[in-house]
């Protein structure tokens, strides 16, 4: 079985590089190469002695290590696989976890790549939209939790973690995969709290890339039980077998210093939240707007009748502001926006979409 068209991506790369505003991406809009290293304090004669040479097939000891770092005492580097992008970790995870008629419980709506690929395998695509204990059915072999949300923008709560601690260790034979791109953008505590290896049966994949505008390094990971890894590292021969050392290097110096590079970077975000909420009342064809509390994506609801496709085409088309429909995550009469613009290219596509509604 072939996966569908990813129906993101398709739009993705018709309209973002020709958009005036940018709402439709789900990361932040990337820096130059010699914005990085001005950042980080690198020099070009730094980048030039880095060897050209594979890197080791599970990631450089220096980055896995920095990356362990991220997720406590429990974590070391023996159970980090790194990836090109968490695209290919869950390829990996998801051909080493799941076989024909599995069960697999997801939120819902979600990122495609979490539920197209356990699909081709064929398994069944258990939709939770409601009710989180949904996620932990008895006849499931997955549960996969997405936090902070994609595309909802919302983050996991105490009592939600409570019960995934719970049910994690009262089910031996049901496996938990958390999907935690936006760990660094907790707006309220300094990363996300994850769910890497709560459980024998927990794994996680994470990334730097949209965090951090960086989107062209491809760098992400898988985090699992060594045994695990260890088949994931086998797998992965076939397809990437290393990731370039140039990515490499940079991702462990930004991981080394990123306390000072993100805070920058969540007050751009939440700066944009605010103005995009102080414009909400004059955006009559939105209904119900929730701003997200980690990560940088909200998924506005449209009032009754507008057709997502056609108002993200005529929006585009009338202002030049490119945001993604939800038909394109499969629940129309909603839209994602991305809060990852810079400022003042942001500040002015908002008033062009404000302009626009009031004619």
């Amino acid at each position: 079985m072939q996966p569908r068209e990813f129906f993101i991506e398709d739009r993705l790369e018709k309209y973002r590089t020709n958009s005036f505003c940018n709402l439709g991406e789900s990361g932040l809009s990337n820096y130059t190469l010699g914005e990085i290293l001005d950042q980080l304090s690198i020099s070009p004669s730094e980048l030039s002695k880095i060897p050209l040479d594979d890197s080791p097939n599970q990631g450089s000891e220096e980055l896995r290590n920095e990356i362990a770092k991220l997720y406590g005492q429990e974590v070391s580097s023996s159970n980090v696989l790194v990836t090109t992008g968490t695209s290919e970790a869950l390829y990996i995870y998801f051909h080493l976890l799941l076989k024909k008629n599995d069960q697999v419980s997801l939120l819902w709506p979600a990122f495609q790549a979490l539920y197209e690929i356990p699909m081709m395998l064929g398994a069944r695509i258990h939709k939770v939209e409601s009710g989180f204990a949904d996620l932990f059915e008895k006849s499931n072999r997955l549960a996969i939790i997405n936090h902070p949300h994609n595309p909802s923008g919302t983050n996991l709560l105490d009592s939600d973690w409570e019960l995934i601690e719970s049910f994690c260790k009262n089910n031996n034979s049901l496996e938990f995969l958390f999907d935690e791109h936006y760990r660094f953008l907790d707006f309220a505590a300094d990363m996300t709290r994850s769910g890497a290896l709560l459980c024998a049966n927990c794994s996680a994949t994470g990334s730097i890339t949209k965090c951090f505008g960086v989107v062209g390094l491809k760098i992400g990971w898988l985090i699992a039980r060594e045994d695990l890894i260890q088949k994931a590292r086998s797998f992965k021969d076939y397809l990437t077998h290393t990731v370039n050392p140039i990515s490499e290097f940079l991702a462990c110096k930004i991981l080394q210093n990123r306390q000072t590079i993100i805070a920058p970077i969540k007050e751009r975000i939440q700066d944009n939240i605010h103005y995009f909420q102080s414009k909400l009342s004059s955006l009559k064809s939105i209904e119900h707007f929730l701003a997200p509390d980690s990560g940088l994506v909200s998924f506005p609801k449209l009032k009754g009748g507008i057709l997502s496709e056609e108002y993200a085409d005529r929006l585009y088309e009338n202002t030049g502001v490119f945001v993604l429909p939800g038909i394109n995550f499969e629940t129309d009469g909603y839209i994602r926006i991305g809060f990852g613009e810079v400022t003042e290219r942001f500040r002015e596509g908002i008033n062009r979409w404000v302009a626009w509604e009031s004619k």
